[in-house]
């Protein structure tokens, strides 16, 4: 496959991707913002909030997509309290509203999308701006190939997190 095709089929898994979420997503309208904060347990372990999840898949994008392919900066200071290792309290107690961390992941899909559609196919092969190795090389096809995969697995969370909210996701 030719570089533009593959870059083209990347940008089009981010966005079908970010399409899932965004169905999970749909079936908690109307929830609270404190429900939106629970962290349900399982098994004495809790699990990552549905708020939590949404600003850590912005954190994750924003990093994945945009700065590891040196895309625009989204201007979300509140990103750094939902990083990679980050106490789920920490983030959740900031005071920051559910409306603001939505309308942030949104923000940073549509940079990405936009970045993805400018940026130069054959820049996929180069080295990622943040020096960061995922699945076994430091490329930018690597770093939004593990945006997917990354993406994914929160998704699968998310819908779990759904259906413990009563909704059905089928």
């Amino acid at each position: 496959m030719d570089l533009a095709s593959e870059l083209a089929t990347l940008r089009n898994m981010v966005d079908a991707t970010r399409q899932l979420a965004h169905f999970g997503l749909k079936k908690l309208e109307g929830k609270t913002q404190a429900e939106l904060q629970t962290r349900f347990e399982v098994n004495g372990r809790k699990l990552n909030s549905v708020y939590w999840l949404v600003a850590h898949m912005a954190w994750a994008q924003s990093n994945l997509i945009l700065r590891s392919t040196g895309g625009p900066n989204p201007e979300l200071p509140w990103m750094k309290l939902f990083a990679l290792g980050k106490p789920a309290e920490e983030g959740e107690n900031s005071g920051i509203s559910y409306e603001e961390i939505y309308a942030g992941f949104k923000k940073v899909h549509q940079l990405s999308m936009d970045h993805l559609a400018s940026l130069d196919p054959a820049s996929i092969d180069a080295e990622n701006k943040l020096n960061w190795e995922v699945l076994g090389g430091k490329t930018m096809r690597n770093t939004i190939m593990h945006h997917i995969r990354h993406e994914n697995n929160h998704i699968g969370q998310l819908l779990w997190l759904v259906n413990f909210h009563g909704a059905r996701t089928i």
